[in-house]
């Protein structure tokens, strides 16, 4: 059981994240239970890397909420892919008014160490991409939703 979305082009320019499981597939409470197993890859000029990530089930569906608002509404403010601990975080804005979308942020494999391996990176992409992603994120939700209740 596995999931993913990406958002660009897979053959050049990406991020791309797969679900691979639950961390912890025996709780099902707010706190434990929505931990995710992913992996990572960012594709960026020359620059191509892959790592393991620990992410959460909530943070696909708020990105997920701002990324269709920004589809929808042209004066939508960045759509923000922002991990409770710093393993990935991007955003996705509006970069003019003829359709091109900018994807700027950051990986990181050590997200306990400030400074150790930083990934910065900025892609340029069409809006038309925008559709694929929110398929994927859907499908992605569906197989990983969000478990337990927060209070």
């Amino acid at each position: 059981m596995s999931a993913s979305f990406h958002i660009g082009n897979e053959a050049t320019e990406h991020i791309a994240v797969e679900v691979l499981a639950r961390e912890h597939p025996d709780k099902s409470d707010y706190w434990d239970g929505n931990w995710l197993t992913a992996q990572v890859e960012v594709a960026c000029g020359p620059w191509h890397g892959k790592y393991r990530a620990a992410l959460r089930a909530e943070e696909f569906v708020h990105f997920r909420e701002q990324l269709q608002r920004l589809s929808d509404e042209s004066e939508a403010p960045p759509a923000e892919f922002e991990s409770m601990e710093p393993w990935l975080r991007f955003s996705v804005h509006r970069s003019d008014r003829h359709g091109h979308m900018r994807v700027s942020g950051h990986a990181q494999t050590e997200p306990f160490f400030d400074a150790h391996n930083i990934f910065y990176f900025v892609l340029e992409l069409d809006q038309n991409v925008l559709a694929a992603t929110l398929d994927e994120l859907g499908k992605l939700i569906e197989e990983f939703p969000v478990v337990g209740s927060r209070s």
